[in-house]
């Protein structure tokens, strides 16, 4: 996975170097007070005020000659003034404490950049037109108060000096960071006793465990609005992040070793403490608990009577662990809005398919009304965010199709009346009555079991079955190389040659009762690492007897329709792209469990004509793909339009349906030739258009006839060309 640098830190990169030249000249001070100062006297030339006074104001000793530290700041302002920001968020961004990599990640400080700064804080100045006072119980080096002073007061220094002395509130357990913040805020105007007041308010210390009533101390009226963007981090102690912190050099997949993390058990002890400190006080529920869950039940016992906005990781509305929160978020407010990003603009050092939220919530009225959810998609131009259509989903409406409150991501209307159309005809699976209702098990845990694992194989043991080995139909679908962990190098197999070739084996004696029984049985499995932008999401295959499948393939069987048939009819549905289409409007990262179970299956009675021909054309592409024949793409493509044409009916679709939903496999045959004049290959969908009845048939025919001139294949997995490229590359590399 990509982490790449944020935007906001190569806009701020001159800046940077020129505050890192100063501070290594090391004259006084030691280096993140010489940094801070000289931050502080850009904010002086900022705001307007002397310098010296700050300080003093502030207890604070001056390191250097005045005219040393406003030289600096008058250079830094210069290379600060030719970013497309806001000067006084970035100063905020500058001001930030120094965190390790890892320190960022125990802490889940994901730091807000300056244009969700902007865009939140234009939330809430729309929330707060009483302008009653804003708090930030998580604030940093406060850029989200800076800009909410900013989207609130504008360029009236009069009206920013009474906005900022009597209604702004920080807190944050760094007193370092809130010094940060201080001169943020500090940098807007040339009136300190306006500063002094605002800080007399401010808190030092853990907002989570804070008595309730401590709170209103600094805002006797209560808050009109709070905003903010807490910690994502679970509160547990990841072994990997643990190894790294104590000076290990390790890839994520690693084998340990004994010892190597000394203080992991103290460690262990002390969060599972604190986490259940938080839990009590903030009433957020058993098990893990979130950081950001704590902080936006803290944010909503704040706003009583106002606002909130937050930036909050997705899972707030995907999530089992987070049903509660999402049912008082929305029985709180009137309206809530969400607007969900990714991260390919750049906004933090994490990966770019990674999805996070802005949430607001507006007070209710003094009449009740009907809640409603206004969902949007926002997007990172290179100075400011910016969001698509807002679909307006009744909180009624959700709830009688999604009674856990998770909330499916619709990119408009059309995508909404979609959605609304195939959940309501499709059929649920969750509860054991059902014909579906599946019994799951994940059969050997990869990390727990690793001293188990043999590189080669030996009598009796079995296969193991990683999750890169299992995609659409297809058991063996790659094959191990060499390598551990992410470091591994996997060959794919090409359509007709799956085979088993895996990284590990093991002795059925170390797998526990019910997992030996398993490996003795044919099941379904499914590999749980997906993604909305993967070219596909829902992997599942039927995986014979004699393997065992690591924790990251659960396999399924099911009570209520035994039998092989059921497996392969199973898969199929699940496979098709109208039953992947609805998983990705709720999945992350995982095809977790309960996300899986929530997204209701085509209605396919086992026994039906339909489901006799998914079965017969599951089959076909099972056998096909082992065949060693150079028809079997031309037969897998077959059989799977078949079952996808069959899956569309049964959800009450069209050709109109077909292609909305095409647009959410971009990534669909881009291993495969384009057409004369086109940018990428359309083949599949194009070969099941011209199957379906409607004004796109005719057309549809003419180009999958003009693609398989030019030798286009449908349904062949990019991976498959892909990654034999790539593969090749390695090997001769390797020679």
């Amino acid at each position: 996975m990509s982490a790449p640098l944020p935007l906001e830190q190569q806009l701020l990169l001159p800046a940077e170097r020129r505050l890192e030249a100063f501070v290594q000249t090391r004259r006084m001070g030691g280096v993140a007070e010489r940094r801070i100062q000289a931050i502080e006297a850009v904010a002086a030339r900022l705001g307007g005020f002397d310098l010296l006074e700050y300080h003093a104001a502030f207890g604070i000793d001056t390191i250097e000659p005045w005219e040393a530290l406003d030289d600096t700041a008058g250079a830094i302002l210069d290379l600060i003034k030719n970013a497309p920001m806001h000067p006084s968020l970035a100063l905020a961004a500058l001001a930030r404490e120094r965190l390790s990599t890892q320190d960022q990640r125990k802490a889940g400080a994901h730091y807000t950049d300056f244009r969700l700064a902007a865009f939140l804080g234009g939330k809430v100045a729309a929330l707060n037109r009483d302008r009653r006072p804003v708090i930030d119980p998580a604030a940093g080096s406060g850029i989200l108060l800076v800009a909410t002073a900013v989207a609130t007061c504008g360029s009236d220094r009069k009206e920013t000096a009474r906005f900022l002395a009597d209604r702004v509130v920080a807190a944050d357990l760094s007193a370092e960071a809130l010094r940060g913040a201080r001169l943020s805020l500090a940098s807007l105007t040339g009136d300190l006793g306006a500063v002094r007041s605002m800080t007399s308010a401010w808190y030092v210390g853990d907002s989570l465990l804070r008595p309730a009533d401590e709170w209103l101390a600094g805002a006797p009226t209560g808050f009109g609005s709070v905003i903010g963007n807490p910690p994502w981090e679970k509160l547990k102690v990841h072994r990997h992040e643990e190894a790294l912190a104590n000076g290990q050099v390790r890839h994520y997949g690693a084998a340990h070793t004994v010892g190597e993390t000394p203080d992991l058990f103290r460690r262990q002890d002390e969060v599972r403490e604190y986490a259940r400190s938080v839990a009590g006080r903030m009433q957020v529920g058993g098990g893990e608990v979130d950081l950001f869950a704590g902080f936006t039940q803290l944010m909503m016992e704040l706003a009583e009577g106002g606002g909130m906005a937050a930036l909050l990781p997705a899972g707030l509305i995907r999530s089992r662990g987070t049903e509660e929160l999402r049912r008082r978020l929305l029985d709180r407010y009137d309206r809530v809005g969400i607007t969900i990003f990714d991260n390919r603009a750049r906004f933090f050092a994490i990966d770019t398919r990674f999805k996070f939220l802005a949430v607001t919530g507006e007070a209710r009225t003094g009449r009740r009304v009907a809640g409603r959810i206004a969902l949007e998609h926002g997007i990172g131009l290179d100075d400011r965010c910016s969001v698509g259509e807002t679909t307006e989903v009744p909180v009624t409406t959700l709830r009688g199709l999604r009674p856990d409150m998770t909330v499916p991501e619709v990119k408009d209307a059309a995508e909404w009346r979609l959605y609304l159309k195939m959940a309501k005809r499709g059929v649920d699976w969750q509860t054991p009555g059902d014909v579906w209702y599946p019994e799951f098990c994940r059969e050997v845990d990869m990390t727990r079991e690793r001293r188990h694992f043999l590189e080669q194989r030996a009598k009796n043991t079995l296969p193991l079955v990683e999750g890169r080995m299992v995609h659409q139909h297809r058991f063996g679908a790659k094959s191990y190389v060499h390598g551990t962990g992410r470091k591994a190098i996997w060959d794919a197999a090409p359509l007709g040659s799956a085979s088993v070739r895996p990284q590990f084996w093991i002795d059925p004696v170390h797998l526990s009762g019910a997992s030996r029984t398993r490996a003795r049985t044919v099941r379904a499995a499914f590999c749980d690492i997906a993604g909305q932008t993967n070219e596909r999401s829902m992997l599942a295959a039927v995986v014979p007897a004699g393997a065992a499948c690591g924790n990251k393939v659960p396999t399924v069987l099911f009570p209520n329709s035994p039998g092989e048939d059921a497996l392969h009819l199973w898969c199929g549905m699940v496979n098709s792209m109208a039953f992947d289409w609805l998983l990705r409007r709720v999945l992350t990262t995982t095809v977790n469990y309960f996300l899986l179970q929530s997204v209701p299956l085509p209605p396919i009675t086992p026994g039906s004509l339909p489901a006799r021909r998914i079965i017969d054309a599951a089959k076909r592409i099972v056998a096909a793909d082992v065949s060693g024949s150079a028809d079997a793409p031309s037969i897998i493509a077959t059989a799977r339009r078949d079952i996808d044409l069959i899956c569309l009916r049964a959800y009450g679709l069209d050709g109109n349906d077909l292609e909305l939903i095409a647009r959410d496999f971009p990534s669909i045959d881009r291993s495969q030739p384009a057409l004369p004049g086109e940018r990428r290959s359309t083949v599949t969908v194009d070969f099941l258009l011209a199957a379906l009845p409607g004004r796109q048939r005719v057309r549809a025919g003419q180009r999958n006839a003009e693609a398989e001139r030019i030798g286009a294949v449908a349904y062949v997995p990019s991976q498959v060309e892909l990654d034999r490229e790539a593969s090749s590359a390695n090997h001769t590399a390797q020679s």
